[in-house]
């Protein structure tokens, strides 16, 4: 928190460096089609518990009056019903509006506090919320054309794992990052490193519905 600084007038607010590097390669993707996205400024707040106190945060630092909007993106994790509770909790004890469900835009209704607040869930990104996390997504957006084959493959092997050793804690990061092991181009890297090197398809259509909140974040008067 301490080395973040408001220099864009459109915040999204994440949690962790992979999904803020994920974030910001997602924008620069876009950048070349519109460069009005060069308006957003992707801030990591850390971890799940970190969030909270990041949010209440926000309006003490130096130009936050500057801002317009301010997006929040987080992992729905095992109970996407919780997630967008947690988050509506948020913004009341910060005295933010607060957008009735996920994709939907609440207007500023505090002199104190004058920016459009939204939020978003991974995987879906959409209106309806739905278990998972950020890795789900990059999943379902691999952009190799052997991706099926490979997952199969990657699939394969947890399910031995699993079988021997019992349930994996991580599932999706497991299946993600053994499905990057098995290429030559990923293997080894993290998350936001694949998202750089093209591991994901930003144009695929389970990206939309981000490009369109965002897109609707930047006609928000």
């Amino acid at each position: 928190m301490a080395n973040e600084k408001i220099q864009r007038p459109n915040l999204i607010v994440c949690e962790g460096l992979d999904a803020k590097n994920y974030l910001i390669y997602f924008l620069e993707y876009f950048i070349k089609i519109d460069p009005r996205y060069e308006l957003f400024q992707v801030m990591n707040a850390g971890g799940i518990g970190e969030l909270p106190k990041f949010i209440k945060a926000l309006p003490d630092f130096p130009d936050f009056h500057t801002a317009k909007t301010l997006t929040i993106v987080r992992d729905s994790e095992t109970n996407s019903i919780n997630a967008e509770k947690s988050i509506q909790s948020m913004l009341r004890n910060c005295n933010f509006s607060i957008p009735t469900s996920p994709c939907t835009v609440a207007k500023p209704f505090n002199k104190n506090h004058q920016v459009s607040i939204c939020y978003a869930l991974f995987p879906s990104l959409n209106t309806t919320a739905e278990n998972g996390t950020l890795e789900d997504l990059c999943l379902r957006t691999l952009a190799q054309t052997n991706s099926k084959e490979l997952l199969d493959i990657a699939d394969g092997a947890l399910n031995n794992v699993a079988n021997q050793f019992g349930t994996l804690r991580h599932p999706h990061k497991n299946r993600l990052y053994t499905y990057l092991s098995l290429t030559n181009d990923f293997v080894g890297h993290k998350l936001g490193e694949s998202a750089k090197a093209g591991a994901y398809n930003f144009a695929a259509p389970e990206i939309e519905p981000l490009k369109i909140l965002l897109n609707s974040m930047l006609n928000t008067r």
